[in-house]
């Protein structure tokens, strides 16, 4: 079943999805009118259960219709940006789309058309048109007006009914992954399962729709181009984010950044890395209908469009785009960044900052290692050469690594470190700075001109202490203030990957949050009853949403301090496995819990096993729910230490 006739499918459960509860009530009121004329008694009971349920109806309809599609980024008036506007309404006027109530600038590397619709999709409210920042700043105008057009065209690229129910689908799918736990969740998911599976396909021919109305705007090449381009620009802005945006939350200073991205992407070393990822991205497409290739085909063999595209940033779209664009900037990247500063001179500063930290984690080691020796470059130097590298640097390594790891991560952050403070040696004697390069990492640049890879120079005699020597009149040729220490660096504070809420601790239920140093546990403030009201209750809802989220970024130092908190630190656990059954799972700690830990747990929650070794065993609840990665954060934080069992499947066979 295809097209139309899955679309008209799809809208009839949909519709049923309203009517056959407002039937039940009104055949109950019905029922009780007319019981009422025969037994006054009975019509009357039957009355009240018409009224009860019509209330439990109502409250779960209504937990469900609470979702808004709200608007997100900054607002392009008509006023402030006539020439987007201009572009918007030629292309809804040769489409036949409706023009977008609002256009709004993102951070994200997409564009998507917002729709905030009633009851589930079947009726729009108001419609968003939301651009990326990083798609004005690497395309062009025709890319740009492509891209929109194809946004737009979407509600109009194929028939009406399959605009509608795929409208429908995307409302329904959204609003089930917004609920929370509790039985409108448990049922509103198996609907939203059925709806899915019908509706499920039909909006891939709006794609298909959409390029046409693509091409009629922009023209054949550039409605190609763009499609090619949006992943190459998705790819790049993950790269810039990681390596470049970075750089401006270490230093707390405003980048350039549309001007930034825009050198990034064109950077002769870049362009063709991201033209080979996105290549083999297309080739790798897999369960996705039409694909990429298919829709680039279809445009190909449409007769016209032969429109010769306009060259040109799409940023010149903007008025005053000197102005303009650092303002938009402003209000789009996180708050508290300080003054902007040009590219250049972020990256210095940002390449000292980072030798700066790596130097006082290495005087951090060097104090938690207990050997004797001192934290300037000259003492580790002494240290390795007497075969104590391993030694100093243990404190600082990952202990969930696994054990045939341990000797090569002890050299690679021995060389990281020690590279660090030989660099922010140079750099605090004024004979080396960091300078910017679009291609990859900051370079380090001498005094003389030359450059400097301090892993190079590092690595070899950390690997083999007998060249230490030859290292240490290497950095005396260099300058390099072998006496230069850093203070030991505070210990970071522990960041949240995740949450689970609520999990039986001690028989109790508590919040657990998972962290980057260990897992946090709070007594939970919502009872098995408040979970099931607020999965009918909107007010209750929000209330436990607000709390979770509170959790998860409040400081976790603070969280430690609250009545009845438990702590497990990474460092104390021997041995982790997590069971998945049918039922849930359980998470079995086994922990060295003696005068030298760091954990603060409950005596009646830990079992004393084999070797002295406490075991802790913490448990799912039939309503538990999870914000962020809580299981991804909790391998990362286990590593070989953690031992997954899967009882689902055996259990099946």
């Amino acid at each position: 079943m295809r097209g139309p006739w899955r679309a008209a499918l799809a809208l009839a459960l949909h519709i049923g999805f309203f009517a056959v509860p407002l039937g039940m009530v009104l055949g109950l009121l019905a029922i009780a009118a007319y019981t009422v004329r025969l037994d006054f008694g009975g019509g009357v009971r039957a009355g009240l259960a018409a009224v009860l349920v019509a209330a439990v109806i109502g409250i779960g309809l209504r937990t469900v219709l609470r979702e808004r599609e709200r608007p997100r980024g900054v607002e392009l008036t008509r006023a402030a940006q006539p020439k987007i506007w201009k572009m918007i309404d030629s292309i809804t006027a040769g489409s036949g789309a409706a023009t977008p109530d609002e256009v709004r600038v993102t951070s994200r590397p997409r564009a998507r058309l917002r729709e905030d619709t009633a009851l589930l999709g079947l009726r729009v409210r108001a419609r968003h048109l939301e651009i990326g920042l990083p798609l004005i700043a690497g395309l062009s105008t025709s890319e740009l007006r492509a891209v929109v057009a194809r946004e737009l065209g979407r509600t109009v690229g194929a028939g009406k009914l399959v605009v509608l129910a795929d409208r429908v689908e995307t409302s329904v799918r959204r609003t089930a992954n917004g609920l929370t736990g509790g039985p409108v969740k448990w049922l509103f998911t198996g609907y939203a399962r059925l709806c899915t599976s019908i509706a499920g396909g039909v909006g891939d021919r709006l794609w298909l729709g959409a390029d046409v109305v693509a091409v009629k705007a922009a023209g054949k090449r550039a409605a190609v181009t763009s499609l090619r381009k949006m992943k190459a620009i998705e790819f790049g802005w993950r790269d810039y984010a990681e390596q470049y945006l970075s750089m401006a939350t270490k230093v707390e200073h405003a980048p350039d950044l549309l001007l930034g991205f825009r050198a990034f992407m064109d950077h002769p070393e870049r362009k063709p890395q991201l033209a080979e990822r996105v290549k083999q991205a297309l080739a790798d497409e897999r369960d996705v209908s039409p694909s990429t290739r298919e829709r680039v085909e279809a445009m190909k063999r449409l007769r016209g469009g032969d429109r010769e595209p306009e060259e040109h940033p799409a940023f010149a779209l903007l008025r005053e785009p000197r102005k303009s664009v650092p303002e938009l900037e402003s209000r789009l990247l996180v708050d508290g960044l300080g003054p902007r500063l040009p590219w250049p001179d972020l990256a210095r500063k940002a390449g000292a900052a980072e030798v700066a930290r790596q130097a006082g984690l290495l005087s951090s080691a060097v104090a938690q290692s207990g050997l004797e020796c001192p934290p300037a470059i000259g003492g580790v130097l002494a240290a390795i050469h007497r075969g104590e590298g391993p030694d100093l640097i243990n404190p600082v390594l990952n202990p969930g690594l696994s054990p045939d790891r341990v000797d090569e991560a002890a050299v690679d952050t021995l060389t990281e470190l020690l590279g660090g403070a030989v660099v922010d040696a140079l750099v605090c004697a004024g004979r080396a700075q960091h300078e910017l390069d679009w291609a990859g990492e900051s370079v380090v640049r001498l005094s003389s001109g030359r450059p400097l890879d301090p892993d190079r120079l590092v690595r070899p005699a950390v690997a083999d202490p007998r060249l230490i020597p030859g290292l240490h009149r290497a950095l005396v040729d260099l300058g390099v203030p072998l006496q230069h220490a850093r203070e030991p660096a505070a210990e970071p504070e522990p960041s949240v990957s995740g949450l689970v809420s609520p999990v039986l601790y001690a028989g109790e239920r508590y919040d657990l949050l998972v962290t980057d140093r260990g897992l946090v546990f709070l007594p939970s403030s919502a009872s098995a009853a408040r979970r099931l009201l607020a999965g009918a209750s909107a007010r209750v809802w929000q209330s436990e949403l607000e709390e979770l989220d509170e959790l998860l970024v409040a400081q976790v130092d603070r969280l430690r301090e609250r009545d009845g908190a438990q702590w497990v630190d990474s460092r104390d656990v021997a041995a982790t496995t997590l069971t998945h059954e049918k039922s849930g799972w359980s998470l079995k700690l086994e922990l060295y819990l003696d005068d030298a830990s760091s954990s603060e747990v409950r005596p009646d929650a830990v079992v004393t096993g084999a070797d002295d070794v406490a075991e802790l065993v913490v448990r799912s609840t039939p309503d538990t729910d999870e914000r962020g990665d809580p299981y991804g954060g909790l391998g990362e934080l286990m590593g070989a230490r953690m031992r997954v069992d899967d009882r689902q499947e055996s259990s099946d066979e």
